[in-house]
């Protein structure tokens, strides 16, 4: 038989296609998009650790209690307040009675400090108000000292003020009739807004913080970030100041003497000032006394 023709092999070609050129140009594009979409989730980034964290520009706060009332030689009980639902205190304070026979033994002054240290900072502002003869109740706000909380922020140490007056009127039944509030520093953005809302007798206000803003404006990192939507601090009392009539006195004792103004003139009436920082501690007392006997009727 004849023998079947097989039909021919395929030709191999191992030759390859050499590959497509890339454009220099879309190189650089695909590498400026890579840069800009780093510098974005950079900058994203920091907007939120700016907005979480700008507390810590604001609140420096200690768990350090080196002293207290006893230190000075001042009678004092440590209270546990602010109880949440499962029964726990949030809030730690002194409460120190006024000397038996004291004029003021009746008045009550609700001392709310500076965002500094903790309450063992405030021992000798303590025993000076105490001199005055009146009854004192001092306490650490979230984040400080032995009371709760991980770090403080504006909306908690408002809230805890409020606690300390609640606790003050509700459980300890003093008439605001009897209560001055007095804040120290930032502590006086919160003592405006105790006044504004409850009316004490009085209010007094010891070299008043500057705003948050102004604040915040002092670290490089928040010039370059839009401040207006991340500021979540305000720490101004101007708007309390303005529409609340309780009579208030503004001290400069060691601070911004053009802040503590300033608020002094955004203030409704009856208000006082007076720059006390060149003066002896017994010009302090002496206004101290001269204010509880104005407002107190």
């Amino acid at each position: 038989m004849p023998k079947r023709r097989q039909p021919p092999a395929s030709r191999v070609d191992f030759r390859t296609e050499p590959p497509p050129d890339i454009s220099p140009r879309w190189l650089l594009t695909a590498l400026a998009l890579a840069l800009a979409a780093a510098a974005l989730c950079g900058y994203a980034a920091l907007c939120l650790l700016f907005y979480q964290g700008q507390w810590q520009l604001l609140f420096h706060p200690s768990r350090a209690i080196t002293a207290t009332p006893a230190s000075a030689g001042l009678a004092y009980e440590e209270i546990h307040f602010d109880v949440t639902d499962a029964g726990l205190p949030q809030l730690d304070g002194w409460w120190v009675p006024a000397d038996p026979g004291s004029k003021y033994v009746t008045v009550t002054v609700l001392y709310l400090h500076d965002a500094r240290g903790s309450l063992a900072g405030c021992v000798p502002a303590l025993a000076t108000l105490h001199s005055t003869g009146v009854s004192l109740f001092a306490f650490d706000y979230r984040g400080f000292g032995q009371s709760a909380g991980s770090h403080p922020t504006e909306r908690l140490a408002t809230a805890d003020s409020i606690a300390a007056w609640t606790y003050l009127t509700d459980t300890r039944h003093i008439s605001p009739r009897n209560l001055i509030v007095f804040g120290d520093g930032v502590g006086a953005t919160f003592a405006a807004h105790l006044a504004a809302q409850f009316a004490p007798a009085g209010s007094i206000l010891e070299d008043p913080n500057p705003p948050a803003r102004q604040i915040l404006l002092s670290d490089a990192r928040a010039r370059i970030l839009p401040l207006s939507l991340l500021q979540n601090e305000r720490l101004d009392p101007t708007a309390d100041l303005a529409w609340s009539h309780v009579p208030r006195l503004f001290l400069d004792v060691r601070g911004n003497a053009a802040r503590t103004h300033a608020l002094f003139e955004a203030s409704s009436h009856p208000k006082q000032y007076f720059d006390l920082r060149a003066s002896p501690d017994s010009a302090l007392t002496a206004t101290l006394t001269r204010f509880y006997d104005d407002v107190l009727h």
